[in-house]
């Protein structure tokens, strides 16, 4: 069911990209810091997507490395306190109370 699903969602996507494609086939100047070029909309659009997907993809994965790290040190500060607090318990009880 999840598969015939996945399957129907990917199709329809698919179908609308072809879609936005076909309408933004015109071909438009692209002015950047060196030059221009002159590209299909559609390419352009693509281009300016998967850029965006790659800096996203960079800036979220330098915060999660950020928080692996955090979790790391974490947990070996829990460790320690385990241990201390393991220590702690093994001491024997002093029997004289003033």
């Amino acid at each position: 069911m999840y598969k015939t699903l996945l399957l129907i969602v990917l199709v329809v996507v698919l179908c609308l990209g072809a879609t936005v494609g076909f309408f933004n086939a015109q071909t438009v100047e692209f002015y950047y810091l060196f030059g221009s070029a002159h590209l299909p909309l559609i390419a352009l659009v693509i281009f300016v997507f998967g850029f965006a997907v790659v800096i996203t993809l960079a800036l979220t994965m330098t915060r999660i490395f950020g928080l692996k790290r955090e979790i790391r040190r974490l947990h070996r500060q829990l460790r320690d306190s385990q241990t201390e607090l393991r220590n702690l318990r093994d001491l024997p009880l002093n029997q004289e109370q003033k």
